[in-house]
C-alpha cells in the first residue's frame, strides 16, 4: 500500500477518533504528506526539483517501505528544560494509524517536521550521552531540530531542511549506510546569497563587523549549520549529494564513499579544523558548486586529502568549472603584533610566532588525487581557488584585536598548496596561487601533471613563479617536512609582476 493510500486511511481515522474522542492532533497529515519529502522526493515535480538532469545518483535509489513519524506540532509533550522532546514517543504521530506513537525512532525510522508559520523547537536530549538515528528526515519551514548532550545523530537516509528550517548536532552528524542520498538544505528565499555564490562574489573583510554579519558564518542555535562535525562513511560505492547550501561549524571526515556537491551548491565548513578525504574515499564537484572553508585562518588547514577531489566523475562529466576553495595566509610575512594579552614573548620555532603569525603554513595537503573529468568538447576544469569569503584571524578561531585588524587587509587573497610527488594531478586550473604557491617535489613533477593550467587571479602565469620544487630546498637545509621548515625567500614574498 502506498504513502497516499496511507494518508487516506490516516484521515479516515483522525475523523472516527473525532466522532467517539478528541483527536490526538489537528494536523492536515494529507497535506502534510502529499508535499515532496525526503521520504517521498516527487522528483518529477519540476517546481520542487528545476535543477535535475538525470545523472544524479540518489534519484535512481529505490527505498523500502518504514515507519513514518510526524511530529506533532500541536500537542507536544516538554520535558527537556521546558522544551518538547523529540525522544518522547508520545510527541509523535504515527502515519499508519493516526494515534500516537508507542516508540521512539530508529535508523528505520522516516521522520518530518511539519512546516510551521511560526518556529517551533525540538530537542533530541537525555540526561546521559545518547546516539540518536533516523532514515529520511524532513525539516519543515521554521521547524528547529537540536541534537544535544553530547549525543551523536546518524542519518541512514535522505536529509531535506527547508528554508528557514534548521538543524543542527553539537556533536557528529553521520551520513552512513548502503545508499545513494542527498543532503538538501534550501537556500534562503530571497535569492541573495545564492547570487554571490553564482557570480562568484567576494564577501568583503570589514574589520568593524561581528562575525555573525557574515553571511556565511552565523552561529548557535539560530545558524543553518547542520552539525559541529559532519562524517561520512557511506558503503564505498555509495553517495550523498549536497543539494543548496550547507554548513559545517568545524571538522568535516569523508572516511569512505563519495560525498558530491551538487550542481551550483555550496558546502561550507566553518571550524579551525579541516575537511579531511581518506584515502579511497572521494569529494565530487559538479558543474558550478563549490566545497570550501569559509575563513581566512592563520594557521589552520582547510584541506587534507589522500583520496581523490574531482570535478566531475567519468560518468558525471563537467560542463561548467567546478571549485575546490580554500583561504589564504600571510604569505607575505607581514608582522603582525602580539595580542595585548600575551605576556610572554611566543616562540621563534614552528608552531609559535611563525605558524600562528607569519609565512610557513599553506591552506592544503594533497596525498591524493586533482582531477577534472570534463564533457567531451568542453574546457570546463576542476579549479582550485581562493574561496571568496574575506573573514580570518590569526589563530584558530580569528583575532579580533585591532592590532590585526590593521595589517589582515594587507594580504592579498592569495593561496598556496602542497601536492605530494606521488599525486595525480589532470585537468586543473589553478587560480589565486602566492609565489610559490605549489609546493611540489620537483619541477619534473609538475611537469608529469596533464593539462594543468594558471588563471588571471595568480600573482604570475610563469611556472617558474608559482612552483617551488621542495627536494632539492631541503635536500640544502638536512631534511624536514616542507609544510613547516621551508623558510621564505624574497621571491615568496613580493609580488611578480604579470
Amino acid at each position: 500500500m502506498g504513502k497516499l493510500q496511507f494518508a487516506f486511511m490516516a484521515v479516515v481515522g483522525l475523523t472516527l477518533l473525532a466522532i467517539k474522542a478528541p483527536p490526538v492532533s489537528a494536523l492536515d497529515i494529507g497535506a502534510i504528506t502529499a508535499k515532496p519529502t525526503a521520504d517521498n522526493p516527487q522528483y518529477d515535480d519540476k517546481q520542487a526539483w528545476p535543477d535535475l538532469v538525470g545523472d544524479e545518483y540518489f534519484t535512481k535509489q529505490k527505498w523500502p517501505e518504514a515507519r513514518l513519524l510526524i511530529w506533532n506540532v500541536d500537542d507536544m509533550t516538554k520535558s527537556v528544560r521546558g522544551e518538547p522532546n523529540g525522544l518522547k514517543p508520545e510527541n509523535w504521530i504515527d502515519f499508519a494509524t493516526g494515534k500516537r506513537a508507542e516508540t521512539p525512532p530508529d535508523m528505520d525510522t522516516d521522520l518530518i517536521f511539519p512546516d510551521s508559520d511560526e518556529t517551533y523547537l525540538v530537542v533530541l536530549a537525555a540526561r546521559e550521552k545518547i546516539h540518536f538515528s533516523c532514515r529520511h528526515l524532513t525539516v519543515g519551514r521554521n521547524a528547529h531540530v537540536s541534537v544535544e548532550a553530547g549525543g551523536e545523530f546518524s542519518i541512514f537516509g535522505n536529509l531535506w531542511i527547508r528554508e528557514r528550517g534548521l538543524v543542527t548536532s553539537w556533536r557528529n552528524t553521520k551520513f552512513v549506510g548502503a545508499a545513494d542520498t542527498f543532503l538538501r538544505y534550501d537556500w534562503p528565499a530571497d535569492g541573495k546569497l545564492k547570487k554571490v555564490h553564482e557570480e562568484r562574489l567576494v564577501t568583503p573583510y570589514d574589520p568593524q563587523a561581528k562575525e555573525s554579519d557574515n553571511p556565511w558564518m552565523d552561529y548557535g542555535r539560530g545558524s543553518r549549520s547542520v552539525a559541529t562535525y559532519l562524517v561520512h562513511d557511506n558503503t564505498p560505492d555509495k553517495s550523498t549529494e549536497v543539494i543548496g547550501y550547507v554548513r559545517i561549524t568545524d571538522e568535516v571526515g569523508i572516511k569512505s564513499g563519495a560525498f558530491i556537491i551538487g550542481r551550483d551548491s555550496r558546502f561550507v565548513t566553518t571550524g579551525p579544523a579541516s575537511v579531511s578525504v581518506n584515502k579511497g574515499a572521494r569529494i565530487i564537484l559538479m558543474d558550478g558548486a563549490m566545497c570550501s572553508h569559509g575563513m581566512n585562518q592563520i594557521p589552520c588547514r582547510d584541506w587534507g586529502v589522500k583520496g581523490e577531489v574531482s570535478g566531475g566523475a567519468p560518468d558525471r562529466p563537467l560542463r561548467r568549472d567546478a571549485y575546490m576553495g580554500m583561504g589564504y595566509k600571510n604569505w607575505m610575512n607581514l608582522p603582525i603584533p602580539q595580542r595585548a594579552e600575551e605576556t610572554k614573548p611566543i616562540p621563534t620555532t614552528a608552531g609559535g610566532a611563525k605558524m600562528y603569525y607569519g609565512y610557513g603554513s599553506y591552506s592544503t595537503i594533497v596525498d591524493g588525487d586533482l582531477i577534472g573529468y570534463p564533457a567531451k568538447g568542453s574546457d570546463a576544469r576542476l579549479v582550485v581557488c581562493w574561496q571568496r569569503i574575506s573573514a580570518g584571524g590569526a589563530g584558530c578561531w580569528g583575532r579580533k584585536d585591532e592590532a590585526f585588524k590593521k595589517v589582515f587587509p594587507e594580504i592579498p587573497p592569495k593561496i598556496g598548496l602542497w601536492i605530494s610527488g606521488e599525486s595525480s594531478v589532470e585537468n586543473v586550473r589553478f587560480d589565486d596561487l602566492q609565489p610559490g604557491g605549489i609546493v611540489t617535489k620537483s619541477m619534473e613533477t609538475f611537469e608529469g601533471w596533464r593539462n594543468v593550467t594558471f588563471g588571471d587571479g595568480c600573482v604570475s602565469t610563469a611556472p617558474v613563479d608559482l612552483v617551488r620544487g621542495y627536494e632539492a630546498e631541503l635536500a640544502e637545509i638536512g631534511g624536514g617536512h616542507p609544510m613547516s621548515t621551508l623558510e621564505p625567500k624574497k621571491q615568496y614574498t613580493t609580488m611578480p609582476r604579470k
